[in-house]
């Protein structure tokens, strides 16, 4: 048995000044006077109160209590708390409201020991709300010292300045060293600068904010969404960000749409051209009967489409206004599909599993490995194209896809090592995708999930699957890396030199537009398909 990584005490210390190395080496510029101030005074404390100010900023909000501090690397803990107070990093016991105390810092038994008044029958929130407002505590009245952190959002805007992103944070660091995320040794960006100007970096952090809002807040409200809406910044040049910033209204402008404020949806995804955006407005229009303008936005989507799923879509909608018109219209001829109908027992596991074993009843080796299967294929064969050396691509160590992986230009940009990828296929198999397993894995890689993806899988696939056949499938994925990533099949099945790919349906469930998609392409490469439709 492997040995368990043991880390350093203060291992996040060392971990905060990669942080800080990353934002003074390249964003300098873009720090305000008082964020350089605030870097040169915590390069003056002493190391316990660096390491208790960090593990402040691991923490979540910006309140504690002294009572529950307890570090054994840091054994003079009043003393750092002190000396953080007098740098100005921290307060002790400052004015706080009843309300705030109790939001942040008491449990319910301490809320009604502190308003004995109160009904204990009410529950926490019910309680803070029944304290009033203006009320301010007084330190005497507890048995703990209040500290209130200064400067929050400074561990914010190093995470951000680092990750280039508003997810991750510093237990991305501890998951690293811990070994539990594993990520490949790609070179990174010279120019590691994602951001141009201190707007961007704003920007960025208050869409953080705002969506954080969204997702808290009673999505059935009109008032609660127009407020989330209102609080939006305009658009901005980063092409990262403003993706980030449409997608949040196009969430928003779907929940107008939901709760019927169609008139209000409609001016929401006029203001971007993220999909699905056009799809929205025309199945809203549709529903408004503004018959011409349904029409012309159909017509938009199937001349210039985004990409297939829009015009997929397109396709579709057309078929509705030319009924809205009063024409007969033909249904769209689908695939015919071989069908298995089998009445299995669905009340220990489910359908797919129970469908599994019916096949191996038949002396079949089959795998449950749905989308795991051929994106893993993909993603191992394909692994030097995901992390070749493209100019910002990667700007830190801790990145499972390169920044551009959906970007229209990213088969353009690696076209020369895409092409080298299938001469290797031509000329040798796919024999070395079993070492390459090997060696990588449990290394993040955006289409390969280790969990779903067995070796015994990988063999059985190089054997028995034709070279030829794979190369097909990957130029399908190739077509559309996010499209096409899901809707595949649930089994894969191995007898002797045969395979099949087999999709699993339980009882009243139907197959889903992602799935036709995979469905024609397999139609149209002669792959063994099958629908196995289940009856309990």
């Amino acid at each position: 048995m492997d040995n368990p990584i043991t880390l350093a005490p203060d291992y996040y210390l060392d971990n905060f000044f990669k942080l800080i190395e990353h934002a003074q080496t390249w964003y300098a510029d873009l720090l305000t006077p008082s964020e350089h101030q605030w870097l040169a005074k915590f390069a003056q404390l002493d190391k316990q109160s660096q390491c208790l100010l960090v593990r402040f900023y691991s923490r979540r909000g910006e309140w504690f209590r002294r009572d529950k501090l307890s570090y054994n690397e840091i054994p003079n803990i009043d003393q750092c708390l002190k000396r953080l107070a007098k740098c100005g990093f921290i307060l002790l016991n400052p004015p706080l409201s009843g309300q705030q105390l109790a939001t942040h810092l008491l449990t319910k038994p301490e809320i009604l020991s502190l308003y004995p008044s109160l009904a204990k029958a009410l529950k926490k929130e019910q309680l803070i709300a029944s304290i009033p407002a203006e009320e301010i505590v007084k330190p005497t009245l507890l048995n703990f010292d209040v500290i209130q952190l200064e400067s929050a959002h400074m561990i914010e805007l190093l995470l951000t300045l680092f990750f280039a992103n508003t997810h991750q944070d510093l237990s991305q660091f501890v998951l690293d060293d811990l070994g539990l995320h594993q990520f490949e040794k790609y070179q990174l960006s010279k120019e590691r600068r994602f951001f141009d100007c201190r707007e961007q970096i704003e920007q960025l952090l208050q869409l953080s904010q705002i969506t954080q809002l969204y997702s808290d807040a009673d999505r059935k409200q009109m008032a609660a969404l127009e407020q989330c809406y209102q609080l939006i910044p305009a658009a901005i040049e980063h092409n990262y960000i403003e993706r980030k910033r449409q997608h949040l209204i196009n969430d928003i402008a779907r929940n107008f749409e939901r709760i019927g404020e169609y008139d209000r949806a409609l001016e929401l995804f006029k203001t971007t051209h993220l999909p699905p955006t056009r799809e929205r407005q025309a199945r809203i229009l549709d529903k408004l009967d503004h018959d011409e303008a349904f029409s012309d936005i159909v017509t938009e989507m199937l001349t210039h489409p985004v990409d297939l799923a829009e015009y997929e879509v397109a396709t579709k909608l057309e078929q509705r206004v030319r009924r809205k018109r009063g024409e007969k219209v033909a249904r769209i001829t689908k695939p015919k599909c071989h069908e298995y109908r089998l009445d299995l027992d669905l009340s220990t596991q489910r359908v797919e599993l129970a469908a599994k074993d019916y096949f191996e009843q038949q002396g079949w080796q089959v795998f449950y490995a749905e989308n795991s299967f051929l994106n893993g294929l993909f993603g191992l064969a394909f692994w030097d194209v995901i992390f070749a050396p493209v100019e910002g691509a990667f700007l830190n160590a801790y990145q499972y896809k390169p920044l551009d992986l959906y970007h229209s230009d990213f088969q353009e940009k690696r076209q020369d090592v895409i092409n080298f990828v299938f001469a290797q296929m031509e000329n040798e198999g796919l024999a070395h995708l079993k070492t390459r397993y090997r060696e990588k894995f449990n290394t993040s890689n955006p289409f390969v999930h280790w969990a779903g993806f067995e070796f015994d899988l990988l063999e059985a696939a190089l054997e028995t699957i034709p070279v030829p056949t794979l190369s097909e499938l990957f130029k399908v994925q190739l077509s559309g890396l996010a499209i096409y990533r899901n809707g595949m099949p649930d089994l894969i099945a191995f007898k002797e030199d045969q395979y099949r790919w087999i999709e699993v349906k339980g009882p009243g469930d139907k197959l889903q537009d992602n799935q036709w998609r995979w469905i024609r392409e397999f139609e149209r490469l002669n792959q063994p398909f099958s629908v196995c439709y289940v009856n309990q």
